[in-house]
């Protein structure tokens, strides 16, 4: 897959590459936009060993391993059909890719990315650049009780933390569909695996969209 800086993030057949090549892909992307990924993970892996807490950060993976490749979040923007307005949630964006694809491609849409560790924020929004008012990325813990979803379109959920974690966030966008219709991309073994065996109301309006990587589901 070649790289080119006049487009960063191209839409390609979901067929035409390997999962390899999209990572190398990314890593590219990366160092072309100037991320300083490896040092800021060094600094998470540093204080994870001085904290007793137990939540999952992905900070043992290398940046590649926990981040969906820019080509392949482009795809599914592109196979998610949005409209002008509508809103994507990001449920563990860690250093918002996806943010960066819609930033260039889908201007007219708003983007929310939550992500545990604040140091990926600060890095995501150093990339950005200037404040945009459709996009907001923040810091939170979304297996915490008081942590509530917004109001979105659209929620993208990779398996972010543990199993207790990820039953937690599936339960909330249940509760989010009750009053909404929303379509949920859910990418990872754990997150397709507890939507499959625990969340039948993801797959009784529609039939689910299932790819090699990801599956997007509507309510």
């Amino acid at each position: 897959m070649v790289f080119d800086a006049n487009n960063p993030f191209p839409l390609l057949d979901l067929n035409s590459y390997t999962y390899q090549e999209a990572q190398e892909h990314s890593l590219k992307v990366d160092e072309h936009l100037g991320f300083q990924c490896e040092s800021i993970e060094a600094k998470i892996r540093a204080s994870s060993k001085e904290s007793s807490l137990t939540q999952q950060n992905w900070e043992h993976l290398s940046v590649q391993a926990f981040q969906t490749p820019y080509v392949e979040i482009h795809n599914i923007l592109d196979l998610l059909s949005l409209q002008a307005g509508d809103i994507i949630v990001d449920l563990g964006c860690a250093y918002a890719r996806m943010a960066l694809v819609i930033q260039r491609h889908y201007p007219d849409l708003q983007f929310m990315g939550y992500e545990l560790e604040n140091r990926r924020v600060e890095e995501a929004q150093r990339i950005l650049g200037s404040p945009d008012a459709l996009i907001l990325i923040q810091s939170a813990d979304l297996a915490a009780e008081n942590f509530h979803l917004p109001s979105a379109d659209v929620y993208f959920i990779f398996d972010y933390g543990t199993e207790t974690n990820v039953r937690k966030t599936l339960q909330d966008l249940q509760e989010v569909a009750r009053s909404r219709r929303i379509q949920v991309v859910g990418r990872g073994r754990l997150t397709r695996f507890l939507i499959h065996k625990e969340h039948p109301w993801l797959s009784e309006v529609q039939e689910p969209s299932h790819y090699t990587h990801f599956s997007i589901y509507r309510s």
